[in-house]
């Protein structure tokens, strides 16, 4: 089961029983899991949220969970904003557990985590890592009446309660970890990953738990396809097509020759874009920020809103990019002290843990290729970004080689 057992008592800043009428917005309750009665499940996302401001009052998150869940009652503290900028919209309750508000454009894909997440909660060969995926309390959808300005403000909004796993990202511990602490993060963290994937526990295998009928998904955010289709190398063809129509159209695109020429590179390796084990079940968004440490032990693998079916290789990609360019998806209060040398042990951890993708014949041109369509699909979303331009040119450069397994 991938819910723990909850406190009985809850002590309110209102009565529960009666909250204020006035600052009652109305939730349709989504799904639940009580006593171990599945009603469905949900799960939140640490990550891509717009800074939200529901609300001017601080007890109106409180006071929606008085509304959905009457009749379970855990002792949950007062919501607080977490920190950082991975975390907008998410609260704290507590230490053990964490509420998540999403504004209208991305409350659909915390409904697509709940699919996820169910999914990997019914698989029989997960039960021994089930407790490293993130739990749903409950999931809600706020705002569905507008008969007053307050529940007016909530429309179209959803929110979720999932359970706080001990300690923090992998990120912000890593520099002041040891290499040896920091390996056995990676390792462990691969290995759920590669459970995930379907692969059994232990030596390497060719055995895998199939999807049947699944159907690939490519891309991310407003460039993503989903279901598109059970042929991989189809589904980049497809994708790189739709990057190429996006940035001829795009009005601000300031890098037209770099662009141009990383399409061109990329639509030249696409032939290896080859279904090795075909459609698995994959993160989506695997970095360090999305693994949680505690000491020298990983206690969760976070934020699967960009969960999807795919190929293991593709889910490494985030992880292995970030190892060479760790300076730009970090925090701003870490961003001076971070630099490659602390990260340049990861592809090797990498590889060691996963010796299956660690053996593919193309899995140079394969890799060039996931990082390039992010990075393209990063311009389409952000034209002027300089971090985007960067990578796009060292990838051009050949610097994928370095996070390849070495011979």
């Amino acid at each position: 089961m991938c819910f723990r057992s909850v406190p009985s008592v809850l002590q309110w800043s209102v009565s529960a029983e009666q909250p204020s009428p006035i600052l009652r917005p109305p939730f349709r309750l989504l799904s639940r899991r009580l006593g171990g009665l599945p009603f469905g499940s949900v799960v939140t996302n640490l990550h891509s949220v717009a800074p939200l401001l529901l609300n001017d009052d601080p007890d109106l998150p409180l006071l929606a969970l008085g509304e959905i869940l009457p009749s379970w009652r855990p002792d949950i503290e007062r919501p607080v904003a977490l920190a950082g900028g991975y975390s907008h919209g998410v609260y704290s309750l507590g230490d053990t557990y964490v509420l998540r508000l999403a504004v209208p454009d991305r409350a659909e894909r915390l409904r697509h985590e709940a699919a996820t997440l169910n999914d990997l909660c019914a698989r029989s060969d997960l039960v021994g890592i089930t407790n490293r995926l993130p739990g749903v309390v409950a999931s809600f959808d706020a705002g569905t009446a507008t008969d007053d300005g307050c529940r007016s403000r909530w429309q179209g909004c959803h929110g979720l309660i999932i359970n706080r796993f001990p300690g923090t990202n992998a990120f912000r511990a890593w520099l002041d970890a040891d290499e040896v602490t920091r390996v056995g993060w990676i390792c462990e963290a691969v290995r759920i990953l590669r459970s995930v994937h379907g692969f059994p526990e232990g030596e390497p295998s060719d055995r895998f738990t199939p999807v049947p009928g699944g159907r690939y998904t490519s891309g991310w955010y407003g460039t993503r396809i989903e279901a598109a289709g059970t042929d991989w190398r189809d589904c980049h063809r497809a994708y790189v097509s739709k990057l190429r129509v996006r940035h001829a159209f795009s009005s601000k695109n300031r890098h037209r020759a770099l662009i141009d020429a990383a399409l061109s590179a990329c639509e030249a390796r696409l032939d290896v874009m080859t279904s090795v084990w075909g459609p698995r079940t994959g993160h989506g968004d695997f970095h360090l920020h999305n693994i949680i440490v505690n000491g020298t032990v990983v206690t969760g693998l976070i934020d699967w809103e960009w969960g999807g079916l795919t190929e293991p290789d593709a889910d490494l990609a985030h992880l292995l990019r970030w190892s060479l360019f760790p300076a730009h998806p970090a925090d701003d209060d870490l961003e001076d002290r971070v630099t490659q040398a602390d990260f340049a042990g990861v592809p090797s951890a990498v590889w060691s843990s996963y010796p299956e993708v660690a053996t593919i014949k193309t899995l140079e041109d394969r890799l060039f290729v996931y990082l390039v369509e992010h990075d393209l699909h990063q311009l389409t979303e952000h034209p002027d970004s300089t971090q985007a331009v960067v990578r796009l040119e060292a990838w051009l450069s050949s610097a994928h080689r370095a996070l390849i397994p070495r011979q």
